[in-house]
This record gives C-alpha cells, sequence and structure tokens, in this order.
C-alpha cells in the first residue's frame, strides 16, 4: 500500500531495495547518526534486513518499516516505526534516514508528516517520539519542521561504538 504526499510514498520495502539500500548506506552520517545502523554496511546486512522486515509484515500483517519513494518509484531512504511500548500502544517511537542526494529538499519533512498520518490512521498513535543525537542538528530541524517538539535532554541514550551519546527526545501529540 503506498501513502502519497506531494510526491513523496511510503511503501513496503522489497528485495529489489537491496542494492539502493547499500549504496546509501556507504554514506558514513547515516550510521553516525543513527543507533542501530552498522558502518561498513554490507549487502548482508541488506538482505538480513529485508528478510526481518518481511517475517515482521508476515507475523503482525502489517509494515513497521517503510521506503520513502521519488516520484518516479526509487526508494531513497526509509522511515520506521519501533512499536517499542508495544503494538497495542498509543505511542511509539519512530526512526528515519535518507540518501545524501535527497537532503535539505523538505523530503524528510514530507515523510515524516505522512508516518504521522499512517500512524494515527492505521495504528491510532496518539504519541510519536523520535530522538536525535545531540550534534545531529539536521535531524533535531527536521523533526521540528514536522510539528515536533523537543521535550528534553537524555544524556547517555544511546551507545556508538562504545561510547556514550546524549540524545534530544522529541515528541508529536496527535
Amino acid at each position: 500500500m503506498a501513502f502519497v504526499l506531494n510526491k513523496i510514498e511510503l511503501t513496503g520495502i522489497t528485495t529489489a531495495d537491496e542494492e539502493d539500500i547499500v549504496i546509501y548506506m556507504q554514506d558514513k552520517e547515516i550510521s553516525e547518526g543513527t543507533s542501530r545502523i552498522p558502518y561498513p554496511y554490507t549487502i548482508e546486512h541488506a538482505r538480513q534486513w529485508v528478510e526481518d522486515n518481511q517475517i515482521y509484515e508476515e507475523e503482525q500483517g502489517f509494515n513497521c518499516n517503510y521506503a520513502i519513494r521519488n516520484e518516479a518509484g526509487k526508494m531513497i531512504g526509509c522511515i520506521g516505526l519501533h512499536f517499542n511500548y508495544g503494538i497495542d500502544a498509543d505511542k511509539t517511537e519512530f526512526g528515519y534516514w535518507l540518501g545524501k542526494p535527497y537532503r535539505n529538499q523538505g523530503v524528510m519533512t514530507e515523510a515524516i508528516k505522512k508516518m504521522a498520518v499512517l500512524a494515527r490512521e492505521k495504528h491510532q498513535i496518539k504519541i510519536l517520539e523520535a530522538h536525535a543525537f545531540d550534534f545531529n542538528i539536521a535531524s533535531q530541524k527536521v523533526l521540528i519542521k514536522a510539528g515536533f517538539t523537543p521535550t528534553e535532554r537524555v544524556a547517555g541514550l544511546y551507545e556508538k561504538e562504545g561510547k556514550k551519546v546524549d540524545g534530544i527526545k522529541f515528541v508529536l501529540a496527535q
């Protein structure tokens, strides 16, 4: 199922996306700005991640991660709900990444806004949460542009490469 907003689609992830995922993951900034994406990123990582998504969809009956696609249908990023409070909870955290050629064009702001609508309409999510590393100013700005409010600074929230990293929690109440 596709959810469209201003030429940006959120669709399921397929095995055909694996090569694009690997290409974008060669940008170390994506790994540095996220808590779960390794670097270097290999085709084996992509295959396992796509397979995990397909298993989740089969077991739960819905996607938790969505490909962000441009108007030509090409995968240019990803956005996903974590369901960290449980599948039936009315709040969840989400995460995202976007390929470098598509940054600073409003694409991620559009994708986040669409994800908020999808979360509310499909999953009855009333509160969306996102965390951005202290140093990830671009992510903080996109969350604010998408209507999120920074609510707290969390010391040592993440661990990256054996080091504690501080983050800022952002919330959107719908």
